[in-house]
């Protein structure tokens, strides 16, 4: 018999405060993960052990149950946990304008509604789409089809950001999944509230914890050992480059100027707390924006154009230039290029004297395979350093692998 699913997500004020992990060597944030590793296992009821005696200390998530103290019914918590039988689970959910939000989760979920894309690539990549029953609008319109049409039969639920709550009500899932900025609470949680069906809000592309929410849903919907294939698939990349990047002085990285591209407009960027500022960083590269404030969430400051030539990036790129993957050729890209090439500012700097400049789609700097744009940019930032990387194989490998659809499309320039 399914039972229903309780959570309470509401997402408020700042990243700055928000509690994050390595990119490579997250922690799972479920309570019961005693011992700070990726998952529930033995080892976390002898950690518990070791704490009720005094060898170890307690850590956030010891408690396992919650009731303030780290005692025997902890490690039955850790158990059932263990051997799939628990009736709830605890979790800290991350949101972009607040720490970590505590989440309980009646178990198991069976009938979920994904609003947006990122989330719905999330479930393919764990194989749980036989949960979903209703999805966003977008998940199914345009170019998003093509790349989705196993998805195009279900019943939709109005767009992302605008969802249409009594559609929601009459499909009555455990849960509803949504983007971890919009729509406003006022839009989702507070019109379910009291309804008996649950939101959480996940990203799957914010670099500092991506890999722990996408081990999280594993462990929501039944999907652990598919999380942990996917983890460690993704994981095997991004260790690389982090491990390479590692020996690089700071003196020697390249100055960056990371171009967020709508409507004509290459002045707004991304700060510290930004997906693009984390790829940046991780990729090996200084951006100079990293310090500024401004734009949605503070994170994305439209920069002053001689503040740019005065930094003199020696390299540009951006992350959400046209392309995808249901485009056939890179006519677009290479117009864009050539825009910025070409500006009168962005001319006199030292990216476009050399040819430096590069374009990356959304496609794979905002949504789960965020680490093919990074493995790109790695790339670009540091050729010498990653001969032997080849991030168009490690692309069409994820698509194959974890979306079963065939590798099409343009999504970076140049190509090589």
């Amino acid at each position: 018999m399914m039972r229903k699913t309780t959570m309470q997500l509401i997402l408020i004020c700042a990243l700055s405060v928000l509690t994050t992990v390595s990119a490579t060597g997250y922690t799972l944030q479920i309570f019961g993960n005693a011992n700070l590793d990726d998952a529930i296992d033995e080892l976390d009821i002898a950690y518990v052990r070791d704490v009720i005696a005094g060898k170890s200390a307690s850590t956030d998530l010891s408690d396992a149950n919650r009731d303030g103290i780290v005692d025997d019914e902890d490690i039955k918590q850790i158990e059932m946990i263990v051997n799939s039988t628990e009736d709830h689970l605890d979790l800290k959910a991350f949101t972009i304008y607040d720490k970590a939000k505590i989440v309980k989760v009646s178990m198991p979920v069976e009938k979920i509604i994904i609003l947006n894309l990122a989330c719905a690539e999330a479930i393919r990549c764990i194989k749980a789409e036989d949960k979903v029953i209703a999805i966003g609008s977008s998940t199914v319109e345009g170019s998003n089809k093509d790349f989705f049409s196993d998805l195009s039969g279900l019943p939709t639920v109005g767009k992302w950001s605008d969802p249409d709550i009594e559609s929601i009500l009459r499909l009555q899932p455990n849960l509803v999944i949504a983007d971890l900025r919009t729509p406003d609470t006022e839009k989702l949680e507070d019109k379910l509230q009291g309804s008996g069906i649950s939101v959480i809000r996940m990203g799957f592309t914010y670099p500092d914890y991506s890999q722990a929410e996408m081990m999280a849903l594993g462990y929501i919907l039944g999907k652990r050992d598919e999380a942990k294939e996917y983890t460690n698939f993704a994981g095997e990349y991004i260790d690389l480059i982090e491990q390479r990047i590692s020996s690089i002085p700071e003196k020697e990285k390249p100055v960056v100027y990371p171009i967020y591209y709508t409507s004509d407009n290459l002045w707004k960027s991304g700060s510290n707390g930004s997906i693009v500022d984390m790829l940046c960083g991780l990729a090996g590269g200084s951006n100079i924006v990293h310090n500024l404030t401004g734009g949605t969430g503070g994170m994305y400051p439209t920069v002053d154009p001689e503040w740019v030539v005065k930094e003199n990036p020696e390299i540009i790129f951006t992350w959400s230039s046209p392309g995808g993957y249901s485009v056939t050729n890179d006519t677009q890209m290479k117009q864009l290029w050539t825009s910025i090439a070409k500006a009168p500012e962005l001319s006199q700097v030292d990216a476009a004297k050399n040819e430096r400049i590069y374009l990356m789609t959304t496609e794979i700097t905002s949504r789960p395979r965020w680490f093919v744009g990074l493995s790109y940019l790695a790339k670009w930032m540091h050729p010498d350093l990653f001969r032997d990387l080849d991030p168009e194989a490690i692309h069409k490998n994820y698509l194959e692998k974890y979306q079963g659809v065939k590798y099409q499309g343009s999504f970076v320039y140049p190509a090589n």
